[in-house]
């Protein structure tokens, strides 16, 4: 008996489809298991990090506070010898400090955040985020670029964490021109998403340094923690979105932050 010629297409269909059908669930289920496999290791590194920090962090304090009762005893120091100690305690004070703010960045980075959502205009943020930099971008002779797109979606963010991930991102910018310049902020709809690109007029990434600027603890500044834009991205990747950058030597950088937009309803 002659298999039809429609019935055999149309096995071979419904053949292809369940193929289809069963790679696609085994590709999610190992999307599901690396995902696992990684929030575990994320909650065992945040539960180390949280007992390392505190042990570290309450010696700190105590050296900060008997630094601090020290600087109190040598408060008019007549001497240069008593001056040249009172330098070297004011030294000492400063790292302390410095390492106190340091522990409390990795804490938090490594911790991770418990996102409080509500429905928030990125326009808004920035214009907000944007008056409150300007004075001191105004003094660093940097000039604000704002390029708004209007009636941008709404997106369902924690305004807070997303305020101090663009923070991050325009204090970077403004960093990459010590000389002054101009930053270009630029809000775009784009099919699901909405996307913020903060773009600096500086010298760029080197070639180098391109594929560690994400890396904690990596910093081209002598001052630096290299904790700011780990923090960022991490912020941006927990809303489900992304942080990505583009950068040409000589032309300047361009951070660019995308996170999923509201349906039409919830248009600012």
């Amino acid at each position: 008996m002659t298999v039809p010629l429609w019935l055999y297409i149309a096995t071979l269909a419904v053949l292809q489809g369940a193929l289809l059908l069963l790679l696609r669930r085994a590709r999610q289920e190992r999307r599901r298991e690396r995902l696992d496999r990684e929030q575990e290791r994320e909650a065992l590194v945040g539960t180390i990090a949280t007992g390392i920090t505190h042990e570290i962090r309450n010696p700190l304090s105590t050296l900060n506070m008997n630094l601090q009762l020290l600087m109190e005893d040598w408060i008019h120091p007549v001497t240069e010898r008593e001056q040249r100690s009172v330098r070297k305690l004011e030294v000492l004070l400063r790292e302390t400090r410095r390492l106190e703010s340091v522990l409390s960045d990795f804490l938090r980075f490594a911790a991770g955040h418990k996102l409080k959502l509500d429905r928030v205009s990125l326009n808004a943020l920035v214009d907000e985020l944007l008056d409150f930099m300007l004075p001191q971008a105004e003094r660093a002779k940097i000039r604000f670029r704002r390029e708004l797109a209007p009636n941008l979606p709404r997106a369902e963010i924690d305004a807070n964490l997303i305020r101090q991930s663009v923070m991050n991102l325009l204090i970077n910018a403004q960093q990459a021109m010590p000389t002054g310049g101009e930053i270009r902020i630029r809000t775009i709809a784009d099919g699901g998403w909405v996307r913020l690109s903060i773009q600096d007029s500086g010298i760029g990434i080197p070639p180098e340094n391109f594929d560690k600027i994400f890396q904690i603890y990596f910093s081209t500044k002598p001052s630096g923690t290299g904790l700011g834009l780990p923090m960022a991205r991490k912020i941006v990747e927990e809303h489900g979105g992304t942080l990505t950058v583009a950068s040409e030597p000589g032309r300047g950088a361009t951070f660019t932050l995308s996170l999923p937009a509201l349906d039409e309803k919830a248009r600012a």
